[in-house]
């Protein structure tokens, strides 16, 4: 691991904090792709199997009856193994591979040049507690979906809730856990903390990543699919016909998330240390680190910050949560009519 000059950080603005991220992310190109695909190359080629066995049992039971689906041995391998391929994603993909990424972004962008073996040697001791961090963002999620159904409050607040918990404050849990040492429900508050004191800008940084993702891998396999809706035509065979569009857009799919995951990571991070910069006076603490000819910044990140005497949730909290609800239900019903009423113009020309 080479170690070169400690960057000056301060306060970025959203553009800036792209332009940071897109830099970043191009001068370790290979190195942040090559964490990805070390685990998420094999674990694609078995989800595809997976998903390719469940389908084909399922097709060549099309016209039967349930229960001669269910006494179907191909149905059950295939649904089992989709269940287990799932399961090894989230520790492999997840849990370690993200938690090594997030260690070379941060490695790399406060200038310690880390490679693909470092980073994954720099999560030997959190990765498990990633783990243990995702899945009390699980718990969480179900315990909203429950306060969801709470009258009034529960409905004009529970769908913001799980909008800001899994768009914002899911990313932000695993610098806090790889980046901090944080453990796995200290790392959920303290991914809150910091994404609360700004709410808005880092939904806008989230919306423009989300549609860029739609740009970069939503886009491309819906147009694969689009194209090999006729290209198969001339294969009569419907199993046949499943595996290689299986394939295709397998291939297609990896292509992407290779591409857009890195650079997700990347931006999450990013904005981790800019939410530090702006409300801890963490550049600060970095330039004293740099000042007293101390190279390793590892003690600064995981120094203690002091605890904030503010509530859990406090009313401003709701407040964003029910106008975030009444936006995203909003742009849901104008979507939704836009493409229903697209729907209807065009039946209606045909006719």
């Amino acid at each position: 691991m080479e170690i070169s000059a400690l960057p000056t950080l301060r306060p970025l603005h959203l553009g800036e904090l792209l332009d940071q991220a897109i830099r970043l992310y191009r001068r370790n190109f290979l190195t942040f792709i090559g964490i990805i695909a070390v685990v998420y190359v094999p674990v694609m080629v078995l989800q595809t199997t997976a998903t390719t066995l469940l389908s084909s049992s399922m097709l060549g039971f099309a016209s039967s009856p349930p229960e001669e689906i269910f006494s179907n041995y191909a149905y059950w391998i295939g649904m089992f193994s989709t269940i287990l391929v799932a399961f090894i994603q989230f520790i492999l993909v997840q849990g370690i591979a993200t938690g090594a990424l997030t260690r070379a972004v941060a490695d790399n962008y406060l200038g310690r040049k880390t490679g693909i073996l470092d980073a994954y040697r720099g999560i030997r001791g959190s990765w498990l507690t990633l783990l243990g961090a995702l899945l009390f963002v699980g718990l969480i999620f179900f315990g909203i979906a429950i306060w969801w159904m709470v009258p009034c409050i529960g409905w004009f607040t529970g769908l913001g809730m799980i909008a800001f918990l899994m768009a914002a404050i899911n990313p932000l849990v695993a610098p806090a856990v790889v980046l901090e040492g944080q453990g796995a429900i200290d790392a959920v508050r303290r991914a809150w903390s910091l994404a609360r004191r700004r709410f808005w800008p880092l939904l806008g940084y989230v919306i423009i990543l989300y549609l860029f993702s739609l740009l970069v891998v939503n886009g491309p396999v819906a147009m694969v699919s689009f194209a090999l809706g006729g290209a198969f035509e001339s294969i009569n065979d419907p199993t046949t016909q499943l595996v290689v569009r299986a394939i295709i857009q397998a291939l297609v799919s990896l292509v992407g998330i290779l591409i857009y995951y890195p650079l997700q990571m990347t931006a999450f991070t990013l904005i981790y240390f800019d939410l530090r910069v702006r409300t801890e006076g963490f550049d600060l603490a970095l330039l004293t680190a740099d000042t007293s000819a101390s190279t390793d910044v590892t003690q600064v990140m995981t120094a203690p910050v002091s605890q904030s005497t503010e509530r859990l949730i406090t009313g401003q909290d709701l407040g964003n949560f029910a106008i975030l609800t009444l936006a995203v239900t909003g742009i849901y019903i104008f979507f939704f009519s836009f493409i229903m009423g697209s729907a209807f113009f065009l039946t209606s020309l045909i006719r």
